[in-house]
């Protein structure tokens, strides 16, 4: 990437993120931020179980998963999707320290909100991680899926996917509105932030080589054991758990394959 590329690129990404957190800052100022988690609590629009599903989503390691599993063999997109993690829960764990806010249950009560699956209450809520890894993913599979020549039906299906998932912690009483939108704009500086970092400085050189496979062995398998643990109270989506961490788990087995079994032929 030239400079005057990567220039761009980040001015694109600050106005764009600057334009969310601005809407989110217009929330917390004017009061609209409470009124409107009221009103999404007093009628939910969809079923609890389907708003667990798509909570589920947003988990990091649910999303870096996803993201892993967007190629067969580590390359570029897999160094930028871990550059992306890093930074995206950097910059939430940062944020949530620097500028303690409480979540919506100390505020507005717990009789006022409809509670699924047993959502943080005491931790700091801005911005929602689950919202920053949700759409980080969203766009990373869009810039994929874009690259191999797919529908702007499918990408626009994506993105709408994404913002599911993010509004979901919402739904279930985790977060402001004005969390969720702020998470989607850090999103936006997080993953150009990334890109630029890996194209000057690429990992995947790295994960090719044992010592990087061996690293992506065990992370597979630290994914499939956080996923044994059940985060829900309904059966389908701890289900949908259990077959995600046996997708982890065949990932690890193929890279075990790959980095040490091949090598012996």
């Amino acid at each position: 990437m030239q400079s005057n590329e990567g220039k761009h690129l980040m001015l694109y990404a600050i106005y764009g993120c600057s334009i969310f957190l601005s809407f989110s800052l217009i929330l917390l100022s004017s009061g609209l931020n409470q009124v409107w988690m009221s009103a999404i609590h007093s009628n939910p629009y969809m079923p609890e179980w389907i708003w667990a599903i798509l909570n589920l989503g947003g988990d990091a390691w649910v999303v870096l998963l996803i993201l892993l599993c967007l190629e067969a063999k580590p390359s570029f997109n897999t160094s930028w999707s871990l550059k992306t993690w890093i930074l995206g829960a950097f910059a939430v764990q940062l944020i949530k320290q620097v500028l303690p806010m409480p979540r919506p249950a100390n505020v507005i009560g717990l009789e006022h909100l409809t509670l699924i699956d047993h959502p943080p209450l005491m931790s700091g809520s801005m911005p929602s991680g689950h919202a920053l890894a949700a759409m980080s993913c969203g766009l990373i599979v869009c810039a994929v899926l874009k690259k191999r020549c797919a529908s702007p039906i499918w990408l626009a299906f994506v993105l709408f996917i994404a913002i599911l998932v993010a509004w979901s912690r919402v739904a279930v009483g985790a977060h402001w509105p004005a969390d969720v939108i702020a998470g989607i704009g850090l999103s936006i500086l997080i993953v150009c932030l990334a890109y630029v970092w890996d194209v000057r400085g690429p990992w995947h050189v790295w994960l090719e080589k044992p010592v990087g496979g061996t690293f992506l062995i065990i992370l597979h398998i630290f994914i499939a054991w956080h996923l044994t643990v059940p985060q829900s109270d309904f059966a389908l989506i701890q289900f949908v758990q259990l077959n995600l961490a046996l997708i982890s788990l065949m990932k690890a087995l193929d890279l075990i394959r790959r980095n040490f079994f091949v090598h012996l032929q």
